[in-house]
């Protein structure tokens, strides 16, 4: 058994490497057992849209997203490497009348959430931001902080900050299940043999589950596969911030080359494997027709590269982030449906933290305390749907 460690991170995406290096800055000794390479297709952290948002957030995640959204414009400089970060803002818009009202109660939503310069723009207002949406266009939620980054340049940014602060990264390497003595998890079996650790996080996306379920605790997370379509170039600087929508699912940027990248969870089919995918026709035809609806421009272009990926939808649509109960030596962070990307270098941040026992309370919404409260009758429902139709992601 190799020991030495005093905590092993179960995956090498955009979560866990943000945790492995944020511990690796504590001084931690850390493992991070990684079956492929970082931000590798079809993780998560590779297919992710790179929306770096706070627009949308459940109140339980609105903290983090306000320290996230302070700290990523320093964040290239931070890690030393450049990831195509890009504080472009985000525009959610409304068309037809019907759904002004829907707008302004969005506004008051993100206020709420502690998003004090989100404010409501009218549709000329819109049009200032973006010149080129389309006629219906009536109203929008604008959050002018928000924006955008390439997802598997800025996971390989986190890995690569951990490993210089002495993280230690096993790539290529299957975990196999948890090790445990009693009720106190104490290690991980790999491919590579076993590890001894003071502590396991498992940050392992869509297959945290099978992980977790090793040892026994079942995780009310499920595979969905989200889709990516790329465009080819348009006019440069035609879109300018992120764009969302009441009524279309999309999610809609415009990439530093030019072409329009098109999300919003359409969705694919995942292998039963889980290791592979399978695109839908009638997903492509609707996330195209989404985007090109809303900026006719885009409809001006054709598809150039298209993709999924897999990620955790949780039941309840935020992540589980922290201790198992019952089992001590054990966090997760996972279930991020959609959304984990924007609020990485916050969620490593406060992982660590909690993990050297300093009060998280920006977690207490995010526990998995909350698990014990959901109806057994509609988790079993959810993790039996098979639809894939309900993601939001960008």
């Amino acid at each position: 058994m190799t020991s030495g460690f005093e905590v092993v991170v179960i995956g090498g995406g955009v979560i866990g490497s943000s945790i492995a290096y944020h511990l690796a800055r504590q001084g931690r000794r850390v493992l991070v057992v990684e079956r492929a390479e970082p931000a590798v297709e079809p993780a998560a952290s590779w297919a992710s849209a790179g929306g770096v948002r706070r627009q949308g957030r459940h109140a339980a995640e609105a903290k983090l997203a306000i320290e996230a959204i302070d700290r990523w414009p320093s964040l290239e400089e931070e890690l030393g490497a450049r990831f195509a970060c890009r504080q472009g803002g985000n525009l959610y818009v409304g068309e037809g009348e019907a759904e002004i009202a829907l707008v302004e109660a969005f506004v008051r939503r993100q206020q709420a959430n502690g998003f004090s310069d989100v404010r409501f723009v009218d549709r000329r207002g819109a049009l200032e931001i973006v010149p080129g949406l389309n006629d219906q266009v009536s109203a929008a939620s604008y959050s002018p902080r928000d924006g955008q980054a390439d997802p598997a340049l800025t996971t390989r940014a986190f890995a690569s900050a951990a490993e210089r602060h002495g993280a230690t990264y096993w790539n290529g390497t299957e975990s196999l299940g948890l090790l445990a003595s009693e009720s106190r998890v104490i290690g991980l079996r790999t491919s590579r043999g076993d590890v001894e650790a003071d502590a396991v996080i498992v940050a392992a996306g869509a297959w945290s589950d099978h992980l977790a379920g090793s040892l026994g605790p079942r995780l009310p997370i499920r595979t969905r596969v989200p889709q990516i379509l790329i465009s080819t170039p348009g006019p440069l600087g035609a879109v300018r911030p992120v764009l969302g929508s009441v009524s279309r699912r999309l999610s809609l940027k415009q990439l530093d080359d030019g072409s329009f990248m098109l999300g919003g969870g359409w969705p694919g089919i995942p292998s039963e494997d889980r290791r592979s995918y399978t695109m839908q026709a009638a997903s492509i035809d609707g996330g195209w027709a989404a985007g090109a609806g809303l900026i006719p421009a885009v409809g001006e272009q054709t598809i150039s590269r298209k993709w999924c990926g897999l990620e955790a939808q949780s039941f309840d649509g935020v992540p589980f982030i922290g201790a198992v109960p019952g089992y001590s030596g054990l966090t997760v962070a996972t279930g991020f449906s959609g959304h984990g990307f924007a609020i990485a270098p916050t969620i490593g941040r406060a992982v660590a933290d909690q993990l050297a026992g300093q009060p998280t309370p920006e977690l207490d919404g995010l526990s998995l305390d909350r698990i014990a409260t959901f109806d057994q009758g509609a988790v079993e429902r959810f993790l039996a749907d098979q639809d894939g139709s309900d993601l939001g992601v960008g």
